[in-house]
């Protein structure tokens, strides 16, 4: 169970990661007046939302697998799954835009 830790935490991290860059090329594509440059910034931006929508259900499963594997329990794991769920909301939301 130790591997699907470790693949849990690389997922997440990579979905951090999109999930912080996605934004940033939205500014770079609301501060560009160039037509070629833009249409560059918004096919960047859909690839990087597919791929982080396919990291992103990596890591939901993994997560998944190991609460469903170790049966965790207790006030945390509501906390924390609240903020999946909020974090799953930006994804959508940042996806729309």
């Amino acid at each position: 169970m130790l591997w699907v830790k470790s693949l849990h935490i690389v997922f997440v991290i990579s979905w951090f990661a999109g999930l912080f860059y996605l934004p940033r090329i939205l500014v770079n594509l609301a501060m560009e007046p160039d037509a070629t440059s833009c249409a560059r910034l918004i096919m960047m931006a859909r690839k990087l939302y597919k791929f982080m929508s396919m990291i992103a259900a990596l890591a939901i499963g993994c997560g998944l697998w190991l609460w469903l594997g170790y049966e965790f329990s207790g006030a945390w794991l509501h906390a924390k799954l609240a903020l999946v769920v909020l974090l799953i909301g930006y994804h959508h939301a940042c996806g729309r835009l």
